[in-house]
């Protein structure tokens, strides 16, 4: 497995259409260019995850992606003012006419989060296109912390490793529905 220490090389690697292990706020993720069909599909495998289960988007802003959501009504950016600085994950409706068909599931929801960890901050910067995200965990098994498990579970040729701290958050973000304002997980 690969190992970057840079952020340049890590975006590089996405560019190329490869997968990323990578530190969030909370828990290591897995992920790739969320606009590159076959390693979103990729991930998908490697996770042994169903298909009917999303993904979340990491992204650098939700301005970077106004082009792909539809306009969000003001009682919408209100709430999501409300939220405050803690990193939440949040559903919006899945547009059809803004994004790719590879990224909609049976949920009619698209899962976005602005990063606030400063090394997934870079990397989108760098990369500057979202970033599919997901816990680097092999779906059905528990959430690991232990990054030499992690390395063990992913170990394949298209795989590499950014070699950045985690996050002090010690678990997923929390995730709510902007439509009903629901929290799914806290």
């Amino acid at each position: 497995m690969r190992v970057f220490l840079s952020q340049s090389d890590a975006s590089e690697w996405l560019k190329k259409g490869k997968i990323l292990i990578y530190p969030t706020e909370g828990v290591w993720g897995i992920g790739c260019d969320a606009f590159n069909k076959d390693a979103v599909a990729r991930v998908y495998e490697l996770k042994q995850r169903p298909a009917d289960k999303s993904l979340i988007l990491l992204c650098k802003s939700l301005g970077a992606m106004n082009n792909y959501l539809a306009p969000l009504a003001q009682k919408d950016i209100d709430f999501i003012k409300t939220l405050g600085v803690n990193p939440t994950t949040i559903l919006y409706e899945y547009d059809p006419e803004r994004m790719p068909n590879h990224l909609q599931n049976k949920s009619g929801k698209l899962a976005i989060r602005v990063s606030t960890h400063y090394h997934i901050k870079s990397l989108i910067d760098g990369f500057n296109n979202p970033i599919i995200s997901t816990s680097a965990n092999i779906s059905g098994t528990k959430i690991s912390m232990d990054i030499d498990e992690i390395k063990n579970n992913f170990d394949f040729s298209d795989v590499a490793f950014y070699n950045k701290p985690i996050g002090i958050l010690n678990r997923p973000t929390s995730i709510i529905d902007l439509q009903t304002q629901e929290v799914i997980r806290a």
